[in-house]
């Protein structure tokens, strides 16, 4: 597995490996990629980390600061995907392990990121990985006829 940042060859797989990905059990807004124009104006090259496996796209991680305040310039928020196919196969928690030090070197102090309360088997990824969960929104999404809670979670980064 090598990682990298994303390159304008990688778009393709990774518009198809986000449509496939994202649902209302893991997303309050599945969002469906209809051209590869759009992606790229929103996730243009180099704006997130690529895993690849034998030339596939086995996942990906992208960073950005929260809150464009230069007093929140030491936070990076993730958002973090792996294809299927790849699952199992430790793509995340390289992921995770490799944006961690790319952000100490650039001065990131926290990391933090939101996941569905429902979605148990990442949150168990995060803890796993060493995230906490620091706040609740109780009740903020309605999704599939249901209220959702969003959690809040983090890493301090030493």
């Amino acid at each position: 597995m090598k990682i990298r940042p994303s390159l304008h060859q990688d778009s393709q797989q990774l518009m198809q490996l986000n449509n496939l990905i994202w649902n209302v059990e893991n997303t309050p807004h599945p969002h469906k990629w209809e051209s590869l124009a759009a992606y790229v104006e929103r996730c243009p090259p180099g704006s997130q980390y690529v895993a690849v496996i034998d030339e596939s796209v086995a996942g990906f991680i992208r960073y950005r600061s929260p809150i464009p305040l230069d007093s929140n310039r030491h936070v990076w928020e993730l958002v973090i995907g792996v294809h299927p196919d790849f699952q199992g196969q430790k793509v995340g928690s390289t992921l995770l392990r490799f944006v961690e030090k790319e952000a100490k070197k650039q001065g990131i102090h926290k990391l933090c990121l939101r996941v569905l309360a429902t979605n148990l088997s990442a949150i168990h990824f995060y803890e796993r990985n060493g995230y906490r969960e620091q706040g609740r929104l109780v009740d903020e999404f309605f999704l599939d006829g249901k209220y959702v809670d969003d959690l809040m979670m983090y890493r301090i980064l030493n």
